[in-house]
């Protein structure tokens, strides 16, 4: 089937609007689809969790008896070490079972920076 000679234009010019609308769409407007958008939000919310339980964390480790010696043991450690420093309850985000390194990350942040 042959398209006449009025229709072809149109229609490659309906294609690539729909295209120019679609890139102004998602890059001038922020539009996103739902499974990005839930990806963006799930991180959002888990840095939340981090940035709320970190100073929790920071001020049960300051709490500890040999707080000094053991600041001093995680200043010496490498970072992936620094978990084993903690207790796990404190750097364990609620309904996980293992420690979680951003929160280690962040806590370990704020515990070598007070004095």
């Amino acid at each position: 089937m042959k398209l006449s000679a009025g229709i072809k234009p149109f229609a490659w010019g309906a294609v690539s609007g729909a295209i120019l609308w679609w890139i102004v769409l998602a890059f001038g407007f922020g539009w996103m689809s739902s499974g990005t958008a839930q990806k963006q939000a799930a991180r959002l919310s888990g840095d939340a969790v981090i940035a709320a339980l970190a100073p929790v964390c920071a001020e049960k480790f300051m709490a500890h008896p040999n707080a000094a010696v053991k600041k001093a043991a995680l200043a010496k450690a490498s970072s992936w070490d620094r978990r084993d420093v903690f207790e796990k309850q404190w750097v364990t985000r609620p309904g996980d079972q293992s420690p979680d390194m951003n929160l280690v990350t962040a806590c370990s942040e704020l515990v070598l920076r007070s004095s």
